[in-house]
């Protein structure tokens, strides 16, 4: 017997089905772009795992690193704004996955995590204005 909380859930599983049949699914990026100065399946491993760490040492939720890999790899196979650019840097790489986990923690963390803490992290590698500008 299905009760009202059931069929509601169901409901929803429906509608979540539905819209991953019409979201645009992300792509192997680095094939699509051939110029990606020397950038790879590798680069992205090894942006992931500086996110991990930071994500360990401020005592993060793990789930904010999938949110922020989720936002740099829909942003990366999107084509716009400036995502082909950064496939061609390896510095603009590095910042746009900087800035996805600072978009992520800004929005599931509870806490705040300012963007001079994240220069500091990065040993001032990028300005705040880099980051923010990215954002």
């Amino acid at each position: 017997m299905i009760n009202d909380n059931h069929a509601d859930i169901l409901a929803r599983l429906e509608a979540m089905r539905a819209q991953e049949d019409t979201m645009k699914r992300c792509f192997n990026y680095f094939e699509k772009n051939k110029v990606c100065d020397g950038l790879n399946e590798s680069s992205r491993q090894a942006m992931m795992t500086w996110i991990t760490q930071v994500q360990h040492t401020l005592s993060l939720s793990a789930e904010t690193v999938w949110i922020a890999a989720s936002f740099f790899d829909r942003y990366l196979s999107s084509g716009r704004g400036n995502s082909r650019e950064v496939l061609k840097s390896k510095c603009k790489f590095q910042l746009a996955a900087i800035t996805s986990f600072y978009t992520a923690v800004k929005i599931y963390e509870p806490v705040v995590l300012g963007v001079d803490m994240l220069v500091q992290i990065c040993r001032g590698t990028y300005a705040e204005s880099d980051i923010t500008s990215m954002e």
